[in-house]
């Protein structure tokens, strides 16, 4: 369940409603929580995306670039044909590596993604330099900025940077000693190894700043659209974000031809319960009350909000009209359960509730048809005698069932 219709503990109370702060790792630069670290990943997905195909097509248009040069080289008299087969390589390799990236549909397929053209392209990128040793003069620059490259560019976990990063630094020293290391002297050797190594640890400070500051930056929005979002009294979903979360679920579920209920709540001669207990009391008791609802919830995507006052919803998306009055049953013997006494109640001296179930199996309009007949449906109940589950489906062409609660 998500924080929003999350059970409450046993021993509730209001201090338990501040929203604590997200934290996130000094070293790895992750946030501690995998399921903020997977929406704060979902979010960044198509931005990071569209920026590694930039990258892709910056390589793609720089290979495209020198062949056209040494093309015209080649015409006038000055190259060889085959000159021009080491810039069609990172054309082609950027090219596959775009319709791999553009098929890649979550974070972790674009991480995979990257990865595998990376290794892909550092096995191109040496083959070339071995095939023509004149570009391997310029190695260690190339290496240096393909590290920076990897750390503040490429969108992948701090992690997997440094593993990948280390990966190609090993690759480039092997390949630097095994093919030029004879004639090298050990200063040559020991300032390549030198610029390597501070280019990893800049590379990698670097880089755990920027995702840091990053992640804390999410961190801080997330807080706040939970405070946003939360009731300040219940601790469940508040008004504001129940309306998002029913027109966002009524789009889904006519897109996906699913039935979507809505139950609406009422807690039964709550005024008179006020006036005998005082207002704490009464704030413990919708505490207590949506705790019950929440304990009843049993699929993910259910919300559960208080509506205002003593009102509460429960958004049930893929429920129809016969699940729907099933779970409505499952509150009130919860209620029961609980036992919360109300001496002023003629229903046995307890607290009750008055719900209306409303399912929309067609979807015309928009999620308003579904708010009104809940509402409609839950006044049905009060005015038969209030402690009733009273059950309708859009259209609203059958009669209304209406079922004692208890």
């Amino acid at each position: 369940m998500n924080t929003l219709t999350g059970a409450l503990p046993g021993n509730f109370d209001e201090s338990q409603l501040e929203v604590k702060p997200v934290a996130v790792t000094r070293w790895t630069a992750r946030l501690v929580d995998p399921l903020i670290e997977q929406s704060y990943l979902d979010s960044r997905f198509a931005d990071d995306r569209r920026r590694v195909l930039v990258l892709l097509g910056f390589i793609a248009a720089a290979g495209g670039l020198i062949c056209i040069g040494r093309y015209i080289a080649f015409l006038a008299g000055h190259g060889a044909l085959f000159a021009l087969v080491p810039p069609l390589l990172p054309v082609a390799t950027a090219s596959a590596g775009a319709v791999l990236i553009l098929r890649a549909r979550s974070p972790h397929a674009l991480e995979a993604s990257l990865l595998a053209c990376g290794v892909i392209v550092v096995l191109v990128r040496f083959t070339i330099m071995t095939v023509q040793p004149i570009i391997a003069d310029n190695w260690l620059p190339l290496i240096v900025t393909s590290l920076f490259v990897i750390y503040l560019y490429l969108p992948v976990r701090l992690v997997v940077a440094s593993v990948f990063a280390s990966f190609y630094s090993a690759v480039s020293v092997t390949w630097w000693l095994t093919l030029y290391g004879g004639p090298l002297s050990a200063e040559q050797v020991y300032f390549g190894l030198l610029w390597i190594a501070l280019a990893n640890g800049l590379g990698f400070a670097a880089a755990n700043a920027l995702q840091r500051g990053q992640r804390m930056q999410y961190a801080q929005k997330y807080v706040m659209q939970q405070l946003l979002a939360t009731d300040g009294l219940t601790g469940i979903a508040n008004r504001r974000s129940f309306d998002e979360a029913i027109a966002r679920e009524w789009r889904r579920c006519a897109g996906a031809g699913r039935p979507l209920s809505l139950l609406m709540i009422d807690v039964d001669y709550f005024k008179a319960y006020n006036d005998r207990f005082g207002h704490q009391k009464g704030d413990a008791c919708l505490r207590r009350i949506a705790r019950v609802l929440v304990d009843c919830i049993a699929a993910p995507e259910a919300l559960v909000a208080r509506y205002g006052g003593e009102e509460f919803v429960c958004l049930l998306p893929g429920a129809d009209q016969r699940g729907a009055a099933k779970f409505a049953r499952r509150v009130a013997a919860a209620m029961d359960r609980a036992a919360l006494a109300h001496p002023t109640s003629p229903d046995g001296g307890r607290v009750t509730l008055s719900v209306g179930v409303a399912t929309a199996d067609a979807f015309v309009g928009d999620e308003t048809g579904l708010l009104t007949l809940a509402d409609e449906l839950l006044y049905a109940a009060k005015n038969g005698g209030r402690n009733r589950i009273v059950s309708g489906e859009l259209p609203f062409e059958q009669p209304v069932v209406a079922i004692r609660a208890a």
